[in-house]
């Protein structure tokens, strides 16, 4: 039996059962009684002990931006569209055709703004600029072939937890991440705020049935660095924030005294609440103190040569939330996986109204993200990667209601500083873009969708978590995930033994 066979038949495909020694704990009855299920326990357990690890020499921190609701490819890959076009059951815009009079096909086939800037721009110009510096890479071909679910839920938590299927009991991305750093002494006892939320509950951080130590548990911040830990309001005591903090910090040292041995955790707590406290208002003062840099790709125009590089600016909305995650990740190395969602952009759900609603969303997103890769390339944060997908890609047929409906194939977009700013993460060379599509379907019906070309590289969205803890210095992910890290130099879906 080949090792993918055994892990199958021990049922790591729909299991979190973890090893007690490798992932710091998990929830099992300790009484149970059926020794075929103790037997399988360890099964497991001698399975995921098999993970190994390896420091990076680069220690990454990654921000995880999950599109909700399954964005559209068309953005990042208008290659097919003149094909897409003739066959779909309502027409494009004609100004996305590549031989328009004022085409929005960019050089490499993103949708971009056409000659007369009208707006009908999906920020394909942002997207070539990034390419171009090394601060992007397009992956065109992310497609959802095993157990082809096209719907909301069961594709949100396969994508977060990087498994096959729904299972409440089984743990996120980060919750795994933060078990296998953990176990490896990677995550100092006194680090603060490892992971981080910018959307509050998100599956990437579901604990399932793995126990991970309450400092490596999510904190949820807002764009503003709202403190999680400030005492705010209390009628009983004074009217102001700081008298309140004198007045508790009072009456807990004064409960506490004599009772050190019994309460020493409840005491310790007390210490890490302010410590925690003031670290987050130290990062709020960095945000308002702190101006952003000078854009680096400012050309003085040829009649004001003497012309001063303007100062980069987020857009509002969805840079708010992106500016807070970059300034967190600069003035916070202990930060290792910082997640945003659609807050600022809205939801990517197009089943209507796509060819109106789509493109200033993803101008947004993406003029944000080039503002976030200088912004990072200025503070020498080479060591940073912003990966963006969702869960599942779109139909290419414009339906009734002239929007598209869910299909298999996304993009991934990966965004950091350029070479030039260091050695990076080992692996993650960016300026590149990977995968080549063709159009499926009969014409003028509504499933219609892009696929992988015959010789085109193609892997599952788990590929996505996998690549995570191959950053992180995991060395076989696919133990997790059933797939390979992304690597467009080998075979598509390839299987890696371990054995």
């Amino acid at each position: 039996m080949n090792r993918r066979d055994f892990i199958k038949s021990l049922g790591l495909y729909g299991s979190s059962i973890l090893v007690p020694s490798l992932f710091g704990g998990m929830n099992i009855n300790a009484n149970a009684s059926s020794l075929s299920s103790r037997r399988m326990i360890n099964a497991r357990a001698a399975v995921l002990g098999e993970i190994g690890y390896v420091a990076p020499t680069v220690v990454p921190q990654v921000i995880s931006v999950f599109l909700y609701g399954g964005p559209s490819e068309l953005a990042g890959n208008l290659t097919n569209i003149e094909d897409i076009n003739a066959n779909s059951q309502n027409p494009y815009n004609s100004n996305l055709m590549p031989d328009a009079n004022n085409p929005h096909y960019t050089t490499n086939g993103f949708w971009g703004n056409g000659a007369s800037g009208n707006g009908f721009n999906a920020g394909g110009e942002a997207m070539e600029r990034m390419v171009a510096s090394k601060r992007m890479s397009v992956y065109r071909t992310i497609n959802r072939v095993k157990d082809d679910s096209k719907a909301h839920r069961p594709s949100i938590f396969s994508n977060l937890t990087g498994m096959i299927g729904v299972d409440d009991s089984r743990p996120g991305i980060a919750t795994n991440l933060a078990s296998i750093l953990s176990a490896n002494g990677m995550i100092a006892d006194n680090a603060l705020f490892p992971f981080v939320t910018f959307e509050g509950e998100s599956v990437v951080f579901n604990q399932g049935s793995v126990s991970v130590p309450a400092g490596l548990k999510p904190i949820s911040l807002n764009e503003n660095f709202r403190n999680p830990y400030s005492r705010r309001a209390n009628s009983s005591l004074e009217s102001t924030e700081g008298d309140q903090d004198a007045a508790i910090e009072a009456l807990a040292q004064a409960t506490m005294a004599g009772k050190r041995a019994r309460y020493q955790k409840v005491i310790d707590a007390f210490g890490k609440r302010g410590e925690i406290e003031g670290f987050v208002s130290q990062l709020n003062q960095n945000l308002a103190n702190t101006q952003l840099p000078v854009d680096p790709d400012f050309v003085a125009p040829i009649d004001d040569p003497g012309a001063a590089a303007p100062i980069l600016e987020y857009p509002r909305g969805f840079g708010d939330r992106l500016k807070a995650a970059v300034n967190l990740v600069i003035h916070n190395p202990d930060s290792l996986f910082v997640s945003l969602g659609n807050n600022g952009l809205g939801g990517w759900d197009d089943h209507n109204s796509a060819q109106d609603d789509y493109p200033g969303r993803m101008r947004n997103l993406m003029e944000s993200l080039e503002v976030a890769a200088k912004h990072l390339e200025a503070a020498g944060k080479d060591n940073v990667i912003i990966m963006v997908y969702g869960e599942f890609g779109r139909n290419v047929n414009l339906n009734g209601s002239m929007g598209w409906d869910h299909g298999n194939n996304q993009n991934l977009y990966l965004v950091g500083a350029s070479p030039s700013a260091g050695p990076g993460i080992a692996g993650n060379e960016l300026g590149k873009i990977v995968g080549k599509t063709k159009r499926i379907g009969k014409a003028k019906v509504n499933r219609q969708f892009t696929s992988p070309t015959d010789d085109s590289y193609q892997c599952e969205p788990f590929a996505v978590a996998s690549t995570i803890y191959q950053y992180f210095g995991v060395q076989n992910p696919e133990l997790l995930t059933g797939e390979a890290p992304i690597d467009e130099t080998g075979t598509p879906n390839e299987w890696k033994s371990i054995g």
